[in-house]
């Protein structure tokens, strides 16, 4: 009973685990939010930093008498002054994260030349990095004197990429080290220059996932007081408080460069971050005192500064260790319930959820990041599952019959008999199939120097593995003719394009056997010929009450077993008719091969190959066509020609064809109609 207990928590926690593990990433990331939101909530915000500083084209600069009524591409000339008295105070770097993309020079000599001449001497001190943002295609840039400036006209000197990562839900809990520029050369992102500029090691590549409860809190100074304090020249307010630190500019708005990140559920009501004024005092009407939950762009860049100069960013579990994880948590809860009485299981189930967010929370503290909702989410399903294990006693007539009738009949099938608690009986229904016949080309001369016995083996090796492709393209393997494999697309469950199910079935099939080749006799490696034909069929148990089979009848199934014999007269693997072809659609690339007129059916088919993209691609379908429309208007010599050409590239199916041309050719026939009839099958 014990041994049975523990088996069946394992294989509850190990389905709860692999489906949680590999697939809780929604979870993960809502649970690093909410991790943030507990962290604030318990030990409070970070302290103000002594390391990053912000200056804020913020709304007060926008208000401010020298600003208001300027376009912010004529601010270079304030810009200039503000950078000049920061780089007075020797900070140890300046990262520009607004990007000025144009330039009133040419209308106004040397207008800009204050906010020039202060990066150029930025640059020369390698104190300045410029910003930029990387599209697609085009990076969107600072104008090109700037660039000159920094020494980039031409390539990325002191400039960055600025842009944040999100994840799918727009949230950005990460950020680069480097993004590749339109060459595909890796370029540090602002917050890693920045990093190593100000002496931190070199971080070229990878991520960090943001810490923002562990980061200092940047303290921000307005552009607008800064402004008025260069006029003043007050040297020693910038002395003080830039002095030996990395220096962002950047924009703080209501609107604008604003994102979502994971510290949104705690974040602190703007205003209170301000620095000491030196000019202009605080204009406190402009913040309403709440809480937002965007976070300007600057602001996250100054974090993953703050998260790499302190080594405090989070850490993931890996994807082995996540499942592991889980799976032990399962485990745990689901042993819990059917080991233990309710009443006292459920207790523990409580302790087991308290005890896991308390683990989760500590080790957020120790920068770890673990799925807590995930886990949650373990605990909670694998509770009820161990419930269920526990209390359902399971109807042993239902069991036995679905395990008897599942291999003779598809599981849809069996499916339907055990809820309507019935055995199986005599009918069937018209319906639209696919149907796929294959067999294994010369098996008599591989099958005859093989004992019965490690043949059968053989055989049932190559069986299990065609009937998992056709099971996995929804099909139904009816059953096994010799060495031949009879499949149905399209019933018992409808599909919405059976004839697309079976071309694509039929091509794995192909596909596994030249990529994992199976042998009879040791040596003799298994090919398969396969032809596909599309029409209505009577599907269900046929038979007599004593015996019958759960299989398909009419002309498709016919069609379908002679068109894997013309296989081997054009030397092809796979044959599909017009039918086939017609339901498929432009999921495949196909050639047409011919009309064909099968044993024992008047009406000609017309033939098709559907081919591999890669294999499609070195044909020259076009040409063959052309040339096929020769052949059929009996024009058998130029059809030799052009088929010869295509020939001469390797195309082996044509090679054919110019025999067959040639052949008819020297001996004309008067009743030529197109139409080639199949000898044998």
């Amino acid at each position: 009973m014990r041994g049975r207990n523990f088996i069946l928590a394992a294989v509850t926690a190990i389905v709860i685990g692999f489906a949680l593990g590999f697939g809780g990433g929604a979870l993960d990331r809502l649970s690093v939010d909410l991790l943030h939101l507990v962290h604030a909530r318990i030990w409070g915000p970070p302290p103000m930093s002594d390391q990053v500083v912000v200056v804020a084209v913020d709304e007060e600069t926008y208000r401010d008498d020298h600003f208001r009524n300027l376009p912010q591409a004529l601010w270079t000339p304030e810009l200039g002054r503000v950078l000049d008295a920061v780089l007075d105070a020797e900070p140890k770097v300046i990262g520009v994260d607004i990007i000025i993309g144009t330039t009133v020079n040419d209308i106004v000599p040397r207008y800009d030349r204050p906010w020039l001449d202060a990066l150029r001497r930025g640059t020369a001190q390698d104190r300045i990095v410029l910003g930029y943002t990387q599209n697609q295609v085009e990076p969107i840039r600072p104008t090109i004197q700037q660039r000159s400036a920094v020494n980039g006209t031409h390539n990325y000197n002191n400039q960055s990429p600025v842009n944040l990562l999100t994840d799918p839900d727009g949230v950005a809990r990460r950020y680069l080290m480097a993004l590749p520029n339109v060459d595909g050369i890796p370029i540090p992102t602002l917050a890693a220059e920045l990093h190593h500029r100000a002496g931190g090691r070199v971080v070229s590549d990878g991520e960090i996932m943001l810490n923002f409860t562990a980061a200092p809190r940047p303290l921000i100074y307005s552009l607008a007081d800064l402004r008025a304090c260069a006029e003043a020249r007050d040297s020693a307010y910038f002395k003080r408080h830039f002095s030996g630190r990395i220096v962002l500019i950047g924009g703080i708005l209501d609107i604008e460069d604003r994102k979502l990140t994971s510290g949104r559920f705690a974040t602190r009501p703007e205003g209170g971050d301000l620095a000491e004024r030196c000019r202009i005092p605080v204009n406190s009407a402009l913040f309403s005192g709440q809480a937002r939950d965007s976070m300007p762009g600057v602001l996250v860049h100054a974090t993953a500064i703050e998260n790499l100069l302190n080594h405090n960013d989070l850490r993931q579990l890996r994807n082995g260790q996540r499942v592991a994880l889980m799976i032990f948590l399962s485990f745990l809860a689901a042993l819990i319930f059917i080991a233990l009485r309710p009443r006292r299981a459920m207790l523990i189930w409580c302790g087991l959820i308290a005890a896991w967010s308390a683990i989760v929370i500590l080790m957020f503290v120790g920068f770890w990041a673990l799925p807590w909702l995930t886990g949650l989410a373990a605990i909670g399903l694998a509770g009820p599952a161990g419930i269920a294990l526990r209390l359902t006693v399971m109807d042993r007539a239902r069991r036995q019959l679905r395990q008897a009738f599942s291999l003779y009949l598809p599981r849809s099938e069996v499916d339907r008999l055990v809820r309507e608690e019935r055995l199986p009986a005599l009918g069937g229904e018209l319906r639209d199939v696919t149907i796929l016949f294959s067999d294994i080309a010369s098996y008599s001369t591989l099958s005859e120097r093989v004992e019965p016995g490690p043949l059968v083996d053989e055989l049932n090796r190559y069986f299990g593995r065609m009937t998992d492709i056709v099971q996995a393209h929804g099909g139904f393997v009816d059953k096994f003719i010799g060495d031949g494999i009879l499949a149905i697309f399209g019933a018992p469950l409808n599909r919405p394009n059976s004839a697309s199910d079976a071309v694509q079935a039929s091509l794995a099939m192909i596909d596994s056997l030249v990529r994992d080749p199976l042998f009879i006799g040791g040596d003799g490696r298994i090919a398969i010929r396969v032809g596909l034909h599309r029409g209505d069929a009577i599907v269900g148990n046929i038979g007599s009450p004593q015996r019958f089979n759960y299989t398909v009848m009419g002309d498709a199934v016919n069609v379908a077993s002679r068109l894997e014999g013309v296989g081997k007269h054009y030397g092809i693997p796979i044959v599909v008719s017009e039918q086939v072809r017609e339901r498929a659609g432009d999921a495949f690339a196909f050639r047409e091969l011919d009309f064909i007129r099968v044993i024992g059916r008047d009406q000609p088919v017309r033939l098709f190959q559907p081919l591999e993209q890669a294999e499609a691609e070195k044909l020259d379908l076009v040409a063959f066509a052309d040339a096929l429309q020769l052949w059929r208007a009996g024009k058998f010599a130029a059809a030799a020609e052009a088929f010869a050409v295509l020939a001469s590239h390797g195309d082996a199916l044509a090679a054919r064809y110019v025999e067959w041309a040639r052949s008819y050719a020297a001996t004309p026939m008067s009743d030529w109609e197109g139409v080639i009839q199949q000898g044998s099958k």
